[in-house]
């Protein structure tokens, strides 16, 4: 079975050409796009979509752009761009046309909204460009029908909620649920399932977050739920390996082999692939 890695993140070793931001959250392993492939190599990864880390480079997109280009046979890119600068749209276009980026990060502006024209202009382009837009709000359940204004008023732009809303155990589970729900319904929002670990207190194989997961693939279906790894591990992951995040999906929820394929691998080849 093919698998695609939708949600790895990559660090340069090279800090003068790709320097960070100050302060950055540093990934505690080897986490080039090199490492990254030799760690896929080892758990039979087919493809990756790398996930420009905010936290590392902020809204500098030139390792991401740099190494979706570069590893194209086996990569493509999502940058992170801000909504409150006006260049954004051609920094976007710039990345779809010459760089295999194929995703957009979407995030709120400054103020901490979605319905916002600066916001409007990003995703208004990102549909224009045919790419898929990666909506990352953390667990902001107040913007959740910002969201759906958008996905109404862009009903041909593909929209991936990233981590779930930050889904766990141990905090608004049930609201987030809900407001999860309401999302599903539309047909052109996805869900990445990448809390299984994160959203979890406890170690792998995190027994807790097994129904909150199959929950969101029931309300989605497995045609609308995709996989993603947390790579660097070691910083995203505190402790559940690679291989264990891979694991919790292809064995730990007993999903069957049509969704093991959809969420592993067919869900993300229609998104980015």
């Amino acid at each position: 079975m093919k698998i695609i890695d939708a949600h790895p993140h990559i660090y340069s070793n090279n800090l003068v050409k790709y320097p960070p931001i100050s302060d950055p959250w540093n990934p505690g392993e080897p986490a080039a796009a090199e490492d990254l492939l030799a760690t896929m190599k080892k758990n039979n990864i087919h493809k990756a979509v790398f996930i420009q880390t905010g936290t590392y480079y902020g809204f500098d997109n030139k390792y991401i752009m740099d190494s979706s280009k570069k590893f194209s046979e086996w990569a493509t890119g999502v940058v992170t761009l801000s909504p409150d600068d006006k260049t954004s749209t051609d920094i976007l276009e710039n990345a779809v046309k010459n760089f295999n980026v194929k995703g957009l990060r979407g995030i709120p502006n400054k103020s901490g909204k979605l319905r916002d024209s600066n916001v409007i202009n990003l995703w208004r382009k990102a549909e224009a460009l045919e790419i898929t837009v990666n909506c990352m709000v953390m667990d902001d359940l107040d913007l959740v029908n910002e969201i759906i204004y958008l996905a109404n008023k862009f009903s041909t732009l593909r929209i991936v909620i990233d981590h779930c809303l930050m889904l766990n155990t141990f905090r608004k589970t049930e609201n987030t649920l809900n407001e999860l729900k309401k999302l599903s319904k539309l047909p052109n929002i996805y869900a990445k399932l990448t809390s299984g670990t994160h959203g979890s207190p406890r170690i792998f194989p995190h027994e807790d977050m097994h129904d909150p997961l199959k929950k969101v693939i029931d309300l989605f279906s497995p045609e609308r739920c995709l996989w993603g790894s947390n790579f660097p591990n070691k910083l995203w992951s505190k402790g559940t390996t690679y291989k264990e995040n891979l694991s919790l999906f292809t064995k730990e929820l007993g999903l069957s082999n049509y969704e093991k394929n959809s969420i592993l691998y067919k869900t993300s080849k229609s998104l980015w692939f």
